[in-house]
């Protein structure tokens, strides 16, 4: 693999930019993952977390001791966008036969009653077996050639800007809040005219 060399240092932005460039990029082979399936991309991404595939050096969800997982910690973990996580749930239950199965929070251990916990059933993990091995081969092809110390390198780094945007559970916005003066709003177009310079509506 090629490598840009060069003696001025690596602007932050070109690696904050490189990361969305990377995720667009890569939401153009996730279709190919899912295909001739029932599920979406979304339905893929939690079933494949309940799957309890996780590769070494991976974050993993702390099943209970029936093998269940909050739906908090569950949309924690989700590369898609957990909106909507409860509905794809529901529907994901009512699959003939049910590829996940629902609970109510266990209060022996302090969550909340009306919280809810999720675990794969067998015919879910039969539905997303086929899935997990798609999303292998897509990513053994996309890093064929790149040393494994590059890789552990680039999963520690994106850990680690994950780790501070939401440090505190605080999200982006509160995070950069003490670093820079928010940016002053524009003054509208009309602000300093006057009457006879206003354009009215017809």
């Amino acid at each position: 693999m090629a490598m840009i060399q060069s003696s001025d240092p690596l602007p932050y932005t070109h690696t904050i930019r490189s990361l969305f460039r990377a995720h667009r990029e890569l939401k153009l082979g996730l279709p190919w993952v899912v295909k001739n399936t029932r599920l979406t991309m979304e339905e893929a991404d939690l079933l494949l977390r309940l799957y309890g595939v996780n590769e070494p050096g991976q974050d993993m969800l702390a099943r209970d001791g029936h093998g269940f997982v909050t739906c908090h910690e569950l949309a924690d973990t989700l590369i898609q966008n957990p909106s909507l996580l409860s509905r794809r749930i529901i529907k994901l239950a009512k699959h003939s036969p049910p590829l996940v199965e629902v609970a109510k929070g266990d209060a022996a251990v302090g969550q909340h009653w009306n919280s809810k916990r999720v675990r794969i059933t067998s015919d879910g993990g039969k539905e997303i077996a086929g899935v997990w091995e798609r999303y292998q081969v897509l990513a053994a092809s996309l890093l064929q050639g790149i040393p494994e110390p590059d890789r552990v390198a680039h999963q520690q780094i994106n850990r680690e800007i994950r780790r501070r945007i939401r440090a505190g559970r605080a999200g982006l916005e509160t995070f950069l809040a003490d670093k820079f003066a928010p940016i002053a709003p524009l003054p509208s177009p009309h602000q300093d005219a006057g009457p006879d310079q206003r354009k009215l509506p017809v």
